[in-house]
């Protein structure tokens, strides 16, 4: 130990205090902060002999930031009749780098002179665990960027300094399109990789002061205020935009994943975080719409339709309380014996007010927003297998065969769905032949490994699964073999324009011949006129409906088609 220049009875007190070997670091410093006394265990801790640090201010090796906390706590323990204080700070070793100490510094007076005496414990460890549980708290664990949290806290922070310092806050929402097929296709390792590398391309453009989260999967989101106008957060949409076409290089494979951005500005201090960022979402819900890889910024048809969306969802709310969801039927034709051989069910909500069915098109994208479509769909099929089950009886003999049925990716993923659709039937008699299950081409080309297993039950079990609206998505005809399908459905769009000599005939030509090499029966929706159903028998499609055959109306209408087909 370094010589202590103190009264002999503060050094035999000192030395009862300090065993020989303690791990912690033992030192008297005078009430100006030198180092009267330093143990020896300076040496392990810090990497200071004793000697160096005897008779130097203590403040020089203390961090700077730390500073005048250690100072501080020098000054009031100082005080007669004070209690120990503990401080925690950061003390500079030997090498130059700061580590961590918890210090305990009491009062001792020794021959009238007042002295500091401090015990200080090495907590480097525990204060990585305490920084780590806060970054934990407050990042995102695979990118390292903020999390949901935090953007919503420097959001609020945003929006309140709006109220001293005027300008812009922008939020911007984004997420890559297409990105589940990487995970689905290459696994979520890869995905995870370009995730990785997305957060870093879009750090690399930001400002200091943005905030960049990531709020779940491949959902990114950024806080940017100080703006003049709002062009320059569409112009930064458009940055963003072009970090995401160049492609992701990972493990020697490139990957193309474009981005949708939403955005949404205010100059508003009182504007709602929650909302801000919702708007931003509606925004990218519309980029999305219109195509993706593209930015779109809220305004006032958003904001017109937003509301509109919140008055659809709770008159579904009320309509599923008041158990007022119903079903109709629309008949489908076979074209070679122009019998009625099944019908669709289609959802539609009962309004007592107008005494009139609402059909779904006006409330089906809000119900799938708002998560009631599940509940919804499983309101039409029990509706549906029950009227089969009635029919069955009803149409024995009358060449009737079957009911389809629209379901959502959400419940082919769901492990308990396809088995409970299979006892459904069976426990009402049904064969699996007489309900079909039609998906949409969104359903398909979004598919995760849990969806395609719900496909693949469904059609082994004998339900017929059939691809609904083909044509309106991003497959393309050589997908049709990829899939567990029996039949195909040309969307309407297809069948307008048959019959006037247009480039549709082709391609419904296309469609009928390749479907029909692959084994599957094709369905033509949309039929209005007799040269339209002309030019479908021509080309061979096997099913057809329409409004020319009739609109979807009560389970009595299918009843007096195929019952009393003569006077139809």
């Amino acid at each position: 130990m370094a010589a202590v220049p103190v009264a002999s009875e503060v050094d035999q007190a000192f030395h009862r205090i300090v065993a020989e070997g303690s791990r912690d670091l033992h030192t008297i410093t005078s009430v100006a902060g030198v180092y009267r006394f330093v143990s020896a265990a300076s040496l392990v801790m810090f990497g200071w002999e004793p000697d160096a640090l005897v008779g130097r201010q203590q403040q020089a090796f203390v961090h700077p930031d730390d500073a005048a906390l250690v100072m501080s706590a020098g000054v009031e323990v100082s005080q007669p009749g004070s209690s120990p204080v503990v401080v925690v700070c950061r003390f500079r070793c030997a090498n130059g780098k700061y580590r961590w100490a918890e210090m305990l510094t009491s009062l001792f007076v020794a021959n009238g002179e007042p002295l500091l005496v401090s015990t200080v414990r090495d907590i480097a460890d525990r204060k990585k665990s305490e920084l780590d549980l806060q970054r934990l708290a407050s990042t995102d664990p695979l990118t390292g960027v903020a999390n949901r949290t935090v953007f919503m806290d420097r959001l609020r922070q945003a929006l309140r300094r709006l109220e001293r310092g005027g300008g812009l806050v922008a939020v911007l929402f984004l997420d890559l399109d297409r990105f589940k097929l990487i995970n689905d296709s290459v696994g979520h390792s890869m995905g995870d990789a370009v995730l990785l590398q997305m957060a870093e391309r879009l750090r690399k453009f930001l400002r200091p002061q943005d905030t960049l989260a990531r709020l779940g999967g491949d959902e990114f989101a950024v806080v940017v205020e100080d703006m003049a106008h709002a062009d320059e957060a569409v112009a930064l949409g458009a940055r963003i935009i072009d970090a995401g076409r160049c492609p992701f290089e990972i493990r020697g494979e490139q990957f193309v994943c474009t981005t949708s951005v939403g955005i949404a500005v205010t100059t508003d201090s009182q504007h709602g975080a929650e909302d801000l960022l919702q708007e931003a979402d509606l925004a990218l819900y519309r980029a999305k719409d219109r195509g993706r890889d593209r930015a779109e910024i809220f305004d006032e048809d958003l904001r017109t339709r937003a509301v509109g969306r919140l008055g659809t969802e709770r008159m579904l709310r009320r309509a599923i309380k008041d158990d007022r969801l119903r079903v109709e039927y629309q008949p489908v034709i076979d074209l070679r014996s122009t019998s009625t051989v099944g019908a669709e069910a289609l959802m539609r909500v009962w309004d007592p007010e107008r005494s009139d069915m609402i059909v779904a098109n006006s409330f089906i994208e809000v119900a799938e927003e708002a998560g009631l479509l599940a509940i919804m769909d499983d309101q039409v099929l029990a509706q549906a297998i029950a009227q089969a089950t009635s029919w069955r009886t009803l149409f024995a003999g009358a060449g009737f065969g079957d009911i389809a049925v629209n379901v959502t990716a959400r419940h082919l993923a769901n492990a308990d769905f396809a088995p409970s659709v299979i006892n459904e039937l069976a426990a009402h008699g049904l064969p699996p032949s007489a309900l079909q299950i039609e998906v949409t081409e969104r359903v398909l080309m979004e598919a995760s490994n849990s969806t395609m297993a719900g496909l693949t039950t469904l059609h082994d079990s004998g339900i017929k699964v059939g691809l609904d609206d083909f044509g309106t998505g991003y497959s393309s005809l050589s997908y049709l073999r990829l899939f567990p399908l029996d039949f195909v459905k040309i969307d309407r769009s297809f069948i307008h324009e048959l019959g006037l000599g247009t480039a549709e005939q082709a391609i419904v030509a296309s469609i009928i011949d390749l479907s029909h090499a692959l084994g599957l029966a094709v369905v033509a929706e949309g039929v209005e006129t007799k040269a339209q159903l002309d030019a479908l028998v021509a080309l061979g499609c096997d099913r057809a409906q329409g409004f020319f055959f009739g609109a979807a109306a009560s389970p009595k209408s299918i009843e007096d088609r195929v019952l009393h087909p003569a006077g139809r």
